[in-house]
């Protein structure tokens, strides 16, 4: 079986983000590649990538659902 590849995503303006595991700040500049699932799921408005929207990287998040409420 064949994985699909999954291109990076280029950015067209600079953005602000945490690093996924040592939650500090990162400034990344425009035109830099996002490969990074955890880095791209945070920049969410599509004029911060080149194309208009995020990248497909392969990798979905798995959130909880809220406990129901009586």
């Amino acid at each position: 079986m064949i994985a699909a590849v999954h291109s990076p995503g280029v950015l067209a303006v600079t953005v602000h983000v945490l690093d996924p595991v040592e939650r500090l700040p990162l400034v990344l500049p425009a035109g830099t590649e996002v490969g990074d699932p955890a880095i791209a799921e945070q920049i969410t408005n599509p004029k911060c990538w080149q194309d208009g929207q995020a990248p497909e990287l392969g990798h979905k998040t798995a959130r909880k659902p809220k406990p129901a409420q009586d």
